[in-house]
């Protein structure tokens, strides 16, 4: 599938779309290629960039007591946002787990795109609703679970993850230490003997 194809069939899962909108974005998307270990953003930097990942990973994490704290891993068709609009500094940093090739947006392409779609406002609130309510979702799922249900449900939900991560950064991102996530993955295998 070319890359044109793999963009189009992604924006295609956004079903508020039609044909013709989904052409004009795709006629108007900016794409670009990243190496593994490109810093997409610092903590500390006004973040002025949307994304969407059409090949690779990114992760974003942050910084806490000198320790790397991975708090979300994006793949192929997730997109990703500034968590504020206010032009307030990061607390995060995003970095390209894998050489990755993404779309990019800013304000004067988002400007562009309204223009060209007037109804384009009303899709991202929904968009964005749909977001807010899986994260929220995921969140009461993560500190209800203990540790070992937060791993089996990544397995269940993201099994590509534990592929294509360092497990030290999956543990960190299950909110355990590397000794407790290959205790837990050990019992898991012998359970299955």
């Amino acid at each position: 599938m070319s890359l044109k194809e793999k963009i189009r069939s992604m924006i295609s899962n956004f079903e508020m779309l039609n044909k013709q909108e989904i052409e004009t974005l795709l006629e108007k998307t900016i794409v670009d290629e990243f190496k593994k270990g490109t810093l997409l953003l610092r903590e500390g930097q006004v973040p002025t960039k949307c994304f969407m990942v059409v090949e690779g990973c990114v992760r974003e994490y942050l910084i806490k007591d000198g320790e790397e704290i991975s708090t979300a891993f994006f793949t192929e068709g997730d997109t990703f946002t500034p968590p504020s609009r206010k032009g307030s500094p990061s607390n995060h940093y995003w970095e390209c787990a894998e050489d990755c090739i993404l779309t990019i947006s800013d304000k004067g392409y988002e400007e562009e795109i309204r223009a060209a779609i007037p109804r384009l406002d009303s899709i991202f609130q929904e968009i964005a609703i749909e977001k807010i309510n899986k994260s929220k979702e995921e969140w009461s799922q993560f500190v209800s679970s203990s540790p070992e249900e937060r791993y089996l449900n990544l397995f269940k939900t993201k099994p590509h993850l534990l592929e294509r991560i360092p497990h030290h950064q999956i543990a960190s991102y299950l909110g355990i230490k590397p000794q407790s996530l290959s205790r837990i993955r050990k019992r898991i295998i012998d359970q299955k003997k």
